[in-house]
């Protein structure tokens, strides 16, 4: 049954209708825009069906296409697992929650377009441009934390340390992609191992100290 905060707004508590209406629904944007990035790949087109060679050289030719849908795919896949994380430790969601959640799926549901861009355009735009987008995605990650923290929507309501863990290593990947973009300029097989590389060393980093103090204000 749903209830109502201290002013008056409607909160939708776990195991309700609207709450699980929600994550089905965050569960059905992601897997359409799975579909949509893979579906921009399209069939090999060749003049001569019975051309070995021509089908050869109309296959290596989608090999960028494949490329961005790997990188797309382990990037939604990461953020699925994220949100799915993140929608496990909630107690609750009100319409300010779920307005910020409907302005994340929009990003999601719209990463078949940069992703279909940088298979098109495998250059350095196209890839800022990806990055960029990403950035915001992650982005409304540290928005979603905050409306739920400020709301007490969580179940378990963060410390200082915890919630200062929580908030910049969702950030990383945003440091990363902002980090990253001037070197797609240089080179965008670099830019794509020095963005992996950043995300993956600034992820370590962060755990190392922020998350080390954040489970000892757990346990504390």
């Amino acid at each position: 049954m749903d209830q109502e905060d201290a002013a008056g707004a409607s909160v939708y508590p776990r195991g309700s209708a609207a709450f699980d209406r929600v994550i089905f629904f965050s569960d059905a944007v992601f897997a359409i825009a799975l579909t949509l990035v893979a579906v921009e790949i399209g069939i090999p087109e060749v003049a001569d069906a019975g051309s070995s060679s021509e089908l050869w050289s109309a296959l290596l030719a989608k090999l960028p296409s494949l490329a961005a849908y790997a990188f797309t795919f382990f990037w939604v896949a990461f953020y699925w697992r994220a949100n799915h994380k993140f929608s496990n430790g909630l107690s609750a969601m009100d319409g300010r929650y779920i307005a910020s959640v409907l302005v994340y799926l929009a990003f999601i549901a719209l990463l078949p377009f940069p992703a279909a861009t940088l298979g098109e355009y495998y250059n350095a735009v196209a890839l800022s441009f990806f990055l960029a987008f990403m950035a915001c995605v992650s982005t409304m990650e540290v928005v979603l934390l905050a409306v739920a923290d400020r709301r007490g929507l969580l179940l378990d309501p963060m410390d200082g340390p915890t919630r200062r863990f929580a908030v910049i290593a969702s950030l990383v990947p945003v440091a990363a992609a902002i980090l990253t973009i001037p070197v797609t300029f240089l080179s965008v097989p670099v830019a794509v191992l020095v963005f992996f590389g950043l995300a993956l060393g600034l992820g370590t980093a962060v755990n190392r100290t922020l998350g080390r103090a954040a489970s000892a204000g757990e346990t504390g």
